[in-house]
């Protein structure tokens, strides 16, 4: 298995590299219950377990995007209004995939399903090398296996 971390975007059949180098990938899990306390008794009793949908922390450098390196301002810019426009979710837009590994054996995608960003930052401030940060949040915590269609 040649397991790659390839963090990506994928929305309507069209598939978006984060541009790289991306340092940071953190992902955080949550469950809900119920906490239970009887008075003068020590302890407590939680029930109902559940878990919550996935938030993705990601951080990455503008260096190059599907490959390509992005040595001007004008490239760089151009990478982060296509990952910004990528990222986007509206009432009218559909919710994206949000892929984080590719496996070149089997041509299959380790992803989160039904993500929306819920922040998107950029600095600009260093004309040689832009960064980003964006916060998502995936509806379903099952880390999927699927083909390249997304589907299973």
């Amino acid at each position: 298995m040649a397991l790659v971390f390839r963090p990506a975007i994928w929305r309507n059949g069209v598939l978006l590299e984060l541009p790289r180098p991306v340092p940071t990938l953190r992902i955080q899990e949550t469950w809900d219950a119920e906490r239970f306390k009887i008075p003068l008794v020590d302890g407590d009793k939680l029930v109902g377990h559940s878990r919550n949908g996935v938030d993705l922390n990601v951080q990455g450098q503008v260096g190059s995007q599907a490959g390509d390196l992005t040595l001007s301002e004008e490239a760089m810019l151009a990478a982060l209004e296509a990952l910004r426009a990528a990222l986007h979710v509206s009432p009218t837009q559909d919710r994206y995939h949000f892929y984080v590994y590719y496996d070149s054996d089997t041509n299959t995608y380790r992803h989160f399903r039904n993500c929306s960003t819920t922040r998107f930052e950029w600095d600009l401030s260093d004309s040689h090398l832009f960064t980003y940060s964006a916060t998502i949040h995936a509806e379903d915590p099952v880390l999927y296996l699927t083909g390249p269609d997304g589907e299973a």
